[in-house]
């Protein structure tokens, strides 16, 4: 499956976009086959794009945007399944010029247009589905759960740290810092009386390093690094003691590592990202830098509780998450059923016996292993029975069996359950409809399939309705009480 991202980045809107943007790139691989369209890209993005596996394409740099949208959708319809948008200039108007050739996918923290995707992630907290102009078949992920950082990032994010031994700050304005916040927040560390190395990340589209390097000639207490890579990167501040930074990506970045962090606005985007991290007290404003301080510099129990704070935001499953919004869109293409066999007789048991599967259940008490295994071992010769196990990149993520009549050769009765991770998604009435195909070549003799569903059941009567089921007036006479679904096969 071929996604094709556009976003763009260089020293006068930065690097953040283009940061992010990749990051999710990184995390689809190898599932997904991902390209990037820039504009007018730099050697050191076309660099990082190639070390990534991912593929170029090179646009001309243009303020017609409705026009190279026009032109995405001549040139690459059919190739790419989704389009991966993550910049303040494709609006509406761009994004219907897409909208008839490919699924769109939208990475926002503005919320400032009205949106015509099938998706919007926006990794800051605080923001719900309410904020967005959007169409009803769009959804909104949003938070810290799903959060676009890099690999090294996500590991970290997976432990707590230790405080480091040696006081140290970590530095990094972003990618371009057009403004040149990184001499400001240098220019007044070096003025204070304490005495702590200074770690200075410089972004690749950073232009004012001969100034820089000017200004601080003069000390030995500054580190100047430019070119990281991202495990570079992570390390470097897994050293330092806390960190000022943008409330941006390489914020959450910071958060992922954990560690006292005080934020200084450097662009009016960062308002909503910056409100979440001081609510959620996950970070402390730049203007109260002389307060903290010293606690900041000498108190390993003010370092833990700020470790630990960020750690139950950023767990380091943002990936898992993220594949599944992706997944979501393309499950008619990507879910496979196949035929249960005796290795399944584990998983099938786990499943059965999952609490939301029993409460929904005709019958439900928990069911024991050994009665499962002969009923189980059973079921797999029984030539009136067809269980199929649904999957998705080989993954199993539900089951649905068919049990003919033996009354009436041309009737079933069809249950299903999906696993907990792949539950409210739309997997239901997929697997329906696929268990439905797969019947009608192994039992071509069934003309009608029946489903028994309780009444409260709502994301099972939602699933047969979509799938073409109808309720049935009369109910089943052993279930007077269960809604009978029908459909005609």
């Amino acid at each position: 499956m071929n996604l094709l991202f556009r976003t763009d980045g260089n020293s006068t809107i930065g690097l953040g976009h283009f940061v992010r943007s990749l990051a999710l790139a990184e995390m689809l691989q190898p599932y997904y086959h991902c390209s990037f369209a820039i504009q007018a890209p730099s050697e050191a993005i076309a660099e990082q794009i190639q070390k990534s596996g991912c593929v170029l394409i090179k646009l001309p740099a243009t303020t017609n945007y409705i026009s190279e949208a026009e032109y995405l959708a001549q040139s690459y319809a059919g190739q790419f399944a989704a389009v991966i948008l993550d910049g303040y200039q494709f609006l509406t108007g761009y994004q219907s010029a897409l909208r008839p050739f490919f699924k769109i996918i939208c990475i926002d923290d503005l919320h400032t247009t009205h949106f015509l995707v099938d998706v919007i992630i926006n990794p800051a907290g605080g923001i719900t589905p309410e904020n967005y102009a959007k169409e009803a078949y769009t959804k909104v992920y949003t938070g810290p759960a799903f959060a676009l950082l890099r690999q090294p990032f996500l590991k970290a994010a997976q432990q707590v740290r230790s405080r480091p031994d040696s006081p140290r700050v970590f530095i990094n304005m972003g990618g371009a810092d057009p403004e040149n916040f990184t001499l400001q927040v240098i220019t007044a560390l070096l003025q204070r009386p304490e005495n702590f190395k200074i770690e200075v990340v410089l972004g690749s589209a950073y232009s004012y390093l001969t100034t820089l390097k000017n200004s601080t000639a003069h000390t030995n207490q500054l580190n100047l690094h430019q070119g990281l890579s991202a495990v570079e990167m992570c390390q470097l501040m897994q050293q330092c003691t806390f960190a000022i930074l943008p409330p941006s990506t390489v914020a959450y970045e910071w958060c992922s590592v954990g560690g006292p962090l005080f934020l200084i606005r450097t662009a009016e985007n960062q308002k909503n990202l910056e409100r979440f991290l001081l609510q959620q007290h996950l970070a402390l404003p730049y203007t109260q830098l002389n307060n903290f301080l010293p606690e900041v510099l000498t108190n390993t129990a003010f370092f833990t509780e700020q470790a630990l704070q960020q750690h139950q935001q950023f767990d380091g499953q943002s990936p898992l998450r993220l594949r599944q919004v992706i997944d979501q869109l393309f499950y008619p293409e990507l879910l496979q059923l196949r035929r249960a066999q005796a290795s399944d007789v584990q998983l099938l048991f786990q499943w059965i016996n999952d609490p939301v599967v029993r409460r929904f259940s005709l019958h439900p008490d928990p069911i024991p292993l050994n009665t499962h295994t002969t009923w189980f071992q059973y079921k797999l010769t029984d030539k009136n029975c067809f269980i199929f196990i649904a999957e998705i990149y080989r993954e199993p993520v539900g089951m649905i069996r068919f049990d003919v009549n033996i009354n009436n050769k041309n009737e079933a009765v069809i249950s299903y359950l999906i696993d907990q991770n792949f539950r409210g998604k739309g997997l239901g009435t997929l697997m329906l409809q696929a268990g439905l195909k797969n019947l009608k070549k192994a039992a071509p003799q069934i003309t009608t399939v029946s489903g028994l569903v309780q009444p409260e059941n709502n994301a099972s009567i939602k699933a047969f309705t979509k799938a073409g089921f109808s309720v049935e007036s009369n109910p089943d006479k052993d279930y007077p009480n269960i809604l009978k679904f029908t459909i005609s096969h």
